[in-house]
């Protein structure tokens, strides 16, 4: 069954909606959901002081109404199912997802996907600061999944990134794939400063301007042509700016060696 959530009004503090998963709710009723805790400041609160629930249809999928600006963790852990949002989202939506599929109509906080290892996470507008990074603390990033965001995207994106495909059909702020291990990250639209600082490996697509690229990176003198046919072909059935990259040419920068990094800059033509 469809689980339905509407927001009956905005909470006056933060609300932490992890927990609330297509999978931790198959088997109850509304009025089962309607009692269960969420978290508020230091406190555990009722579900239904907050949103108003209803069942309806066919199908394992959660869907929020409303602007959840305030509401964090929406998608936290998901596993399986899908989870929409129609409105905004607060920090850390979609963070550590291993599977399922998170689609978010509206703008996205801090923080989103952070640390996600699996399934899709979308965002229809703009994301905040550290999207696709690591959580205070810890040492790896984004580990795995597919991460599409329609608009632009905050300071330190993909920062400590491990693996996984990030697009970002919009800007990125700056410090974008600091410290990268791994995977690759298609920006369509301009970059801020210090791009790929510290990165070790991976790819950086830039299908929008070309990036102010460091000193700290090298031209590449071997072409890769099978390489970039094969990525630019995957990366350009998302569309937007990304839909005419295998008929376009590329520099390759390598780096950054600051960091005996053997990362790439393609910056397309």
């Amino acid at each position: 069954m469809s689980i339905r959530l509407r927001l009956r009004h905005a909470p006056d503090l933060r609300l932490d909606l992890r927990g609330l998963l297509p999978s931790a709710l198959a088997g109850l009723d509304a009025g089962a959901i309607a009692r269960l805790p969420v978290g508020q400041g230091r406190h555990g609160l009722p579900l239904g002081e907050f949103f108003e629930v209803a069942r309806q249809g066919e199908g394992d999928s959660l869907v929020f109404e409303g602007d959840l600006s305030r509401c964090d963790r929406i998608g936290w852990q998901l596993a399986a199912g899908r989870i929409a949002v129609e409105g905004a989202v607060g920090d850390h939506a979609g963070g550590s997802m291993t599977g399922g599929e998170l689609h978010v109509h509206g703008n996205a906080g801090q923080l989103a996907g952070c640390e996600m290892a699996g399934g899709q996470l979308q965002v229809n507008g703009d994301v905040g600061d550290f999207a696709a990074s690591a959580q205070p603390g810890s040492l790896d990033g984004m580990r795995g999944g597919t991460f599409i965001v329609r608009g632009s995207a905050g300071l330190r994106l993909a920062d400590r990134m491990r693996r996984g495909t990030l697009l970002v059909f919009g800007d990125a702020g700056d410090f974008m794939a600091a410290r990268m291990v791994a995977g690759t990250v298609a920006l369509g639209g301009r970059a801020g400063a210090h791009v790929g600082y510290g990165m070790r490996r991976g790819s950086l697509v830039f299908a929008g301007p070309a990036p102010t690229v460091a000193p700290t990176f090298v031209p590449a003198i071997a072409g890769a042509p099978v390489f970039w046919q094969l990525l630019a072909r995957d990366l350009a059935r998302h569309g937007g700016p990304f839909a005419a990259l295998p008929a376009r040419p590329i520099q390759r920068h390598l780096g950054d060696l600051a960091a005996a990094g053997k990362g790439e800059l393609i910056i397309v033509g």
